[in-house]
């Protein structure tokens, strides 16, 4: 084993050494161009991620396209090795070359930021070399199982290990799912690499680990690829509702493209309250307004991707403030000559207090999860607007209706009095609960009358995913504070009804697989408030998922007639429980049925056809 691991190690250190250096010098371009560590996540994380992971890709492909030559397969795998000996050689020495490659250059490049520069460079960045070999290595067992076992549409296992770990969560907690994708992918290359690769997998294990990623892989991509179809093929009808021309009468789009007083017009009439007709006169009259959800996550402590930017500019002072996760400070540099210039905390510059969580840059505020900091750029201080307590969270800053400032969170939407400066307190005037949960909130519509001021709730932000009961409401606050209802209509779906519920009738077992993580992570999200009832999935989609496993089943049973019973059972139930993803890997692991006439021939000794 450790000859073969030794020259496995010779036989491409040449190549490591030279993806090392040109990964150095592209990392130190981009680190000189653009600081990608304080970049928001779409730009660091999808491409960095993707861009390692196909080196991984290639250098299996490189590796394994010439020992799978037959030649060359039976020399490698016919030694006084036992198979996983082998397996465990090679493996070894190209996490080995991986980590020369890649971990190597980008701790370099993340360790001479932090020691010959003024970039602001967390604990949470040290984490990203690991994540990349994570990424590259689990890329380089995909390939090896795909160049392997020899099944083109087997591709579909590389989508599981990047669903599991694209998530804005903490680095360390990120570890997990990453190192269960390794596994996943570790177990499935190894299924692969056995004497005879064109046969099935050998024993329940070898099945096990071969199906699992098959199964998520599939159902990813009849998820992405059916989606896709269906929409396409709506927009070359004329009738997908988001980039038709006119938008469903009483649907979410219309909803979200028509302009506020237009809304409320409509649920003005069809509402009982006699003051209504009076209302719409007065709303040809004015501007509505609007208050709007600005973020429905915050950062999280320690996450190696931003979700927004870290960085603020003091033009006046020529400084450079950087948020530090370590300290949970700004941290700042001087423009032009990268010296210190001190921190920024809870109370401005030179103030050492932590904030209570990663802020984010709202107009001219830093908003955390639950205070509100005014920018006061003259002083350099910063000033506390609003604090909220218990499970509310703040979900956007000031925005003003008609000279009238709003907050909304979670819970409600605040009303305040005008300030007599921008850094003074807010001063409530009152305050309305969201009549449904925040995650599916639009926005809110604003109407300042001459009595009081109507507020329109558009909800159906979720509706696309299978949300149910979305609705506009509408009430009216009086010049006391007093909020009552004035109308309620139902919102109508503008996608059918399976299509908005496909990641769930697909294969219920799968989609709970894989959206594990987001709910075991912590991502930072605002959530509803407590008590929201989870809706049931709708008895229509209850039985389109019935029949898709029974479909599934049956398909499964067909193309496995000719093999043992209990071999066909377990694959039968399996396709029960887990639908049409499982019946499309049984394609890829199962070997085709063999009619009894080719089974005859085989049995005279003639030559048959290899089994695709």
């Amino acid at each position: 084993m450790k000859e073969l691991f030794l020259s496995e190690c010779r036989r491409f250190r040449n190549l490591a050494l030279i993806a090392a250096v040109v990964l150095l010098v592209l990392l130190q371009l981009a680190i000189r161009m653009a600081d990608p560590l304080q970049q928001r996540w779409q730009v660091q994380m999808m491409m960095m991620m993707f861009a390692i992971a196909a080196m991984g890709l290639a250098f299996a492909v490189v590796q394994f396209s010439s020992y799978r030559q037959p030649s060359r397969w039976l020399w490698l795998m016919h030694r006084p090795l036992a198979r996983g000996r082998i397996f465990g050689a090679l493996a070894l020495a190209s996490l080995v070359l991986l980590s020369v490659a890649v971990a190597l250059p980008s701790l370099l490049v993340v360790a001479g930021a932090d020691y010959f520069t003024g970039d602001t460079v967390d604990a949470r960045h040290y984490l990203i070399p690991l994540h990349l070999l994570l990424a590259s290595y689990t890329a380089w067992l995909a390939g090896c199982y795909l160049v392997l076992c020899g099944r083109r549409t087997a591709f579909v296992v590389l989508f599981v290990p990047s669903v599991l770990v694209l998530h804005l969560a903490s680095g360390a907690a990120l570890l997990v799912p990453a190192a269960i994708g390794l596994a996943l992918t570790a177990a499935l290359a190894y299924t692969a690499f056995r004497p005879d690769r064109t046969g099935p997998p050998a024993g329940a294990g070898a099945h096990l680990a071969s199906a699992v990623p098959l199964v998520l892989g599939f159902y990813l991509l009849m998820l992405w690829g059916g989606s896709t179809v269906f929409q396409v093929g709506q927009m070359l009808l004329g009738v997908n509702p988001l980039n038709s021309k006119v938008a469903r009468a009483g649907g979410y789009r219309e909803l979200v493209r028509s302009p506020g007083g237009d809304n409320l017009q409509r649920a003005l009439a069809v509402s009982s309250d006699p003051r209504a007709a009076h209302w719409r006169r007065q709303l040809a009259l004015l501007e509505v307004g609007k208050v709007q959800p600005q973020g429905r996550e915050h950062p999280v402590r320690g996450a190696i991707a931003n979700l927004d930017a870290t960085q603020w500019h003091d033009g006046k002072r020529n400084i450079a403030w950087t948020f530090n996760h370590d300290r949970m400070l700004y941290e700042g540099r001087d423009m032009h000559t990268d010296a210190p210039r001190g921190w920024f905390g809870g109370g401005g510059r030179g103030d050492l207090r932590p904030f209570d969580s990663p802020p984010l840059i709202v107009t001219k505020s830093f908003m955390t999860r639950q205070r509100l900091f005014w920018i006061d750029s003259e002083s350099g201080r910063a000033p506390t607007l609003l604090t909220v307590s218990g499970p509310e969270t703040l979900a956007g800053g000031v925005q003003e209706v008609g000279r009238q400032p709003f907050v909304l969170t979670n819970l409600r939407l605040i009303a305040f009095r005008r300030q007599a400066t921008p850094a003074a307190p807010l001063e409530e005037a009152y305050s309305v609960p969201l009549p449904g949960p925040f995650g599916d909130l639009n926005r809110i519509d604003v109407a300042r009358l001459l009595d009081g001021t109507l507020l329109s709730f558009n909800f159906g932000v979720r509706m696309v995913d299978g949300e149910t009961g979305s609705r506009q409401m509408v009430a009216f606050v009086d010049a006391q504070g007093r909020a009552t209802p004035v109308s309620s209509r139902l919102v109508e779906h503008d996608f059918p009804l399976l299509f908005e519920h496909k990641d769930w009738w697909l294969s219920p077992v799968a989609n709970a697989v894989l959206t594990l993580p987001e709910r075991l992570l912590d991502r930072g999200l605002i959530e509803d408030a407590r008590g929201t009832p989870v809706q049931a999935r709708p008895t229509a989609v209850v039985a389109a998922a019935l029949v898709a496993a029974l479909l599934s089943a049956a398909l499964a049973a067909w193309r496995l007639r000719e093999q043992p019973m209990r071999y066909r059972l377990a694959w039968t139930v399996a396709a029960l429980v887990l639908g049409p993803p499982c019946a499309a890997a049984l394609w890829v692991l199962a070997p085709r049925a063999i009619p009894a006439s080719t089974a005859a021939v085989e049995a005279q000794g003639a030559p048959v056809p290899a089994a695709a």
